[in-house]
């Protein structure tokens, strides 16, 4: 029996709750949820370990069962023990390599004899490893293979703390590494960085910082560039300006395909020339052209995390359509192709060779439709990085969410403001009517309220639902307001509770979560964001919604992205990670 089993063995036999547990004990429903998962297992001479033993002794009191306190923590110590830890160990390192090198579970299951969803169970912590030994060796080749750059290298270097200068010591640092539990070494991969960045974004104030209204479009007399050859990097640079120059000064305002996989670290290296490239960007949209893209995803997880945050800009506005390929490894070859109406930009070169590869930059009719052949081929083949949503696609949202009320699966929502759907008819119309909200727009509101509470309680007839909500001091709320959760229906206004009405909401939703035996209402010990909510469906999708004007719903897809999502935890300086290195 591993710690994960001793631990629900004893709340099965105390017939109590995650909540009563972490009351009992002090420690956070967060910590709790991931002991009992498994992905979380107390060091032997833990604090926590000292706090869950306490607890449950307490409660076993309560319950009158009286279970002594030293045996509960002699046993627990007992399954903290490195032998009981293996499985979990094992899994929880393949975890981290897969989300640090972007690993294609399909393509590491095509080059094992190991099952695609035993991969998948493992990833998502569902599954311990069995044939431990052989999973780790096809892992081990399947890194040296084809995760050997130099970029990977430093990454792993990184992480296991060892040197690492060609495939055998690759290989062998982590073969090694895999059996040991580096759980207080480092935190698992999360998206914070780019939730907070969101949460932060605001668009106008982005489009004020670059001047984005005031920037001028190219004169009509500029001169339009060339069909030409570029050799080198400084040429790479200008082949790129003068395909943006060549669209923004056609007649076209036709959607603009972008896909590359070519390396940019040494073109990034010139800030000005990054500059003019997002400028390019900027001025594309501001003519009117939509941007269809596909990211380079097939890289570490950091640096896709990274290129990710500098398109938030982008994607807020709307104009831009993101994609990716699921299942790429190409180690050799690097490509680029950008196409439009009139003009195109194609390019390649060898995996650490940018500088001696070629840009080719095309008007002839034959050639740019070529391009544009092959760019709609290459879009057939990739998947949507995220749908977004604004308000002029709202109607498009409301089908996504009627539709998504019927799927199942585990829902975990983290929420800054109680959600619409608990408010009584009686409170929503007091607060409509000191708001002096008019006559049609409340038929609106009306009718979104009556929609998002059909669609929660088709939810709740076959899936759990769990929402994180922080519960506002008057301090707090005084100087963060909250507004009522109406982005779902990008409603162009905020309308703001008073605290008294913001605390009665909250106490509906704590009233809904009791009459309904599939939601559970998780305080949160603090608000995670003010600006957006987070919506997941297990190994599905996560919707992101922006509640500040201009409200957008980003609905994402893409596994490792949903993942780091996924393992996103609210928690405060003093949670138990800060109690135990006190101790």
């Amino acid at each position: 029996m591993d710690f994960s089993e001793l631990l629900e063995k004893y709340i099965s036999e105390l017939d109590c709750t995650s909540l009563e547990l972490s009351e009992a004990s002090g420690v956070s429903q967060p910590v709790l949820s991931r002991c009992r998962k498994g992905t979380r297992i107390p060091k032997p001479d833990s604090a926590l370990l000292v706090k869950l033993s306490h607890g449950i002794a307490e409660m076993s009191k309560e319950k009158g069962i009286a279970i002594a306190e030293d045996e509960v923590f002699a046993k627990m110590q007992e399954n903290c023990t490195p032998k009981a830890m293996a499985g979990t160990v094992l899994g929880e390192n393949f975890n981290t390599l897969v989300s640090k090198l972007n690993i294609s579970l399909t393509a590491l299951a095509d080059f094992s004899s190991f099952n695609l969803s035993y991969l998948y169970r493992i990833r998502s912590g569902e599954r311990k490893p069995h044939k431990a030994d052989k999973l780790r060796e096809s892992l081990c080749k399947y890194i040296a293979r084809y995760h050997d750059s130099e970029t990977e290298k430093q990454i792993l270097t990184r992480l296991t703390g060892q040197t690492i200068t060609d495939d055998n010591s690759l290989y062998d640092v982590l073969m090694d590494w895999l059996c040991h539990d580096h759980s207080g070494e480092m935190k698992p991969e999360t998206a914070e960085h780019f939730l907070t960045n969101l949460d932060d974004f605001d668009l106008n104030e982005f489009i004020r910082a670059i001047s984005f209204g005031q920037t001028e479009m190219p004169a009509v007399q500029s001169e339009m560039p060339q069909a030409r050859r570029y050799f080198g990097i400084e040429e790479f640079k200008q082949a790129e300006l003068d395909f943006f120059t060549s669209v923004l000064l056609s007649d076209s305002v036709d959607p603009v395909k972008l896909c590359s996989d070519m390396p940019m670290s040494d073109m990034a290296v010139d800030l000005e020339f990054g500059k003019k490239w997002m400028m390019g960007l900027a001025l594309l949209m501001k003519k009117g052209v939509r941007l269809e893209i596909i990211h380079d995803l097939d890289r570490p997880f950091d640096e896709m995390m990274y290129g990710l945050e500098s398109w938030i800009p982008l994607y807020m506005t709307g104009q831009v359509s993101p994609y990716y390929f699921k299942s790429v490894r190409n180690g050799i070859y690097r490509h680029l192709l950008y196409s439009a109406k009139h003009s195109a930009l194609h390019a390649e070169c060898l995996s650490g060779f940018h500088e001696d590869g070629r840009y080719d930059f095309v008007t002839d009719e034959r050639d740019v439709l070529y391009c544009q052949k092959r760019a709609k081929e290459l879009f057939q083949k990739a998947a949507p990085l995220m749908d977004i949503y604004r308000e002029d696609t709202a109607a498009a949202f409301r089908k996504f969410e009627d539709k998504e009320s019927g799927h199942s699966g585990k829902r975990r929502h983290i929420l800054s403001v109680p959600p619409i759907y608990t408010i009584s008819d009686e409170l929503l119309n007091k607060i409509l009517d000191r708001c002096e909200v008019s006559a049609v727009r409340r038929i609106s509101i009306t009718q979104y309220v009556t929609q998002q509470r059909a669609n929660m309680e088709k939810i709740l007839t076959h899936s759990p639902v769990t929402i994180e909500l922080p519960e506002l001091t008057a301090e707090e709320f005084e100087e963060y307001p909250a507004a009522l959760s109406l982005a779902g229906m990008f409603y162009p206004d905020e309308l703001m509770y008073t605290f008294d009405e913001y605390q009665e909401h909250f106490r509906m939703t704590e009233e809904y979560s009791e009459k309904h035996e599939q939601y559970t209402l998780v305080r949160s010990p603090k608000a995670a964001f003010r600006n957006i909510q987070i919506r997941m469906l297990n190994g599905s999708y996560v919707l992101i919604t922006k509640n500040k004007h201009p409200m957008i719903q980003f609905v994402i897809r893409h596994r490792s992205l949903c993942t780091a999502i996924e393992s996103f935890e609210i928690t405060m300086p003093d949670d138990e990670d800060t109690a135990e290195k006190q101790a």
